[in-house]
């Protein structure tokens, strides 16, 4: 005996066509878990950092490699690089280009933003404080160099 059901279009269905919409959705359910799960999976560990072992194989980076390189969406960097004023070369098309060293900039804010917990705000004066103690680094050592190098002449002709 084989059971029928009724639709309000008085269709008779098998038991197994209903259950079938169920099922379809279960199994997309179940992609689903798999597509957070493997996206979870290629984030990197938060003690490790992104690119430790990178080493820039190209002289410039489309925005893709680079959203994938901190796994991110693309969006992610075309904000960023709007925020924090990173003059980006484009193609004539309008793609946007990457140098390493734009990329080490971008670690330096994805480290802040992400990792660290910064707002924008707070992660903007904090690279502006670091430049700033960059240069006075640069600025110390110029002035350390010299004063070496006056000690070395003193010396040369003390002998």
């Amino acid at each position: 005996m084989n059971p029928q059901i009724l639709s309000l279009f008085s269709e008779e269905r098998a038991p197994e066509e209903i259950n079938a919409v169920g099922k379809s959705r279960a199994k997309s359910r179940e992609a689903k878990e798999k597509s957070t799960k493997a996206a979870s999976a290629k984030k990197a560990d938060p003690n490790k950092d992104i690119l430790e072992g990178w080493t820039p194989a190209k002289q410039y980076y489309s925005i893709g490699e680079v959203a994938d390189l901190f796994a991110v969406n693309t969006s992610h960097i075309r904000f960023w690089t709007k925020e924090f004023g990173l003059k980006v070369r484009t193609t004539k098309k309008g793609d946007r280009l990457f140098t390493p060293t734009q990329i080490r900039e971008l670690r330096a804010i994805y480290y802040l933003v992400k990792e660290k917990g910064f707002t924008l705000s707070g992660a903007k004066a904090r690279l502006k404080e670091e430049k700033k103690t960059a240069v006075e680094a640069i600025d110390l050592r110029q002035s350390l160099l010299k004063l070496r190098n006056q000690l070395v002449s003193i010396r040369n002709q003390i002998i």
